[in-house]
């Protein structure tokens, strides 16, 4: 094979791994951490806007729980609007794990603690 031809296809190969390496990785738009302390059923979470920028989900990860007996949390994500009641986007069960509930637009948002018994968490991240 010809230098000229091998040596090309090695500069291409390496300036095509520079991009990728490069690149900055595919992120939500934005995100907030926080903890839960002796949370009673009804209680918010902290509001956030998405300003709908790119397609990222809506999540929201648990780790080092206690739901104070069940095995999980029921959480429902909410969106703010000008005239009650706010807009519910559904409910899901946080297992002490990640929980999504897909890309819901544009909007300010909090989740709900649905439950009867107390919850704690050492850290909730919630990504948008």
């Amino acid at each position: 094979m010809d230098m000229k031809v091998k040596r090309a296809g090695v500069v291409a190969t390496a300036a095509l791994a520079a991009a990728f390496t490069l690149a900055p990785p595919a992120s939500a738009e934005g995100s907030w951490t926080s903890s839960i302390s002796n949370w009673l059923g009804g209680n918010e979470s902290r509001r956030w806007t998405d300003n709908h920028t790119d397609g990222a989900s809506t999540t929201v990860s648990f780790s080092g729980c206690n739901f104070g007996g069940p095995s999980s949390a029921t959480l429902e994500l909410d969106h703010v609007r000008d005239v009650l009641p706010d807009v519910s986007h559904g409910q899901r069960s946080n297992t002490c794990n990640t929980v999504s509930w897909g890309e819901v637009g544009k909007a300010q948002f909090y989740f709900i603690y649905i439950g009867s018994t107390r919850l704690n968490v050492n850290s909730v991240v919630t990504r948008y």
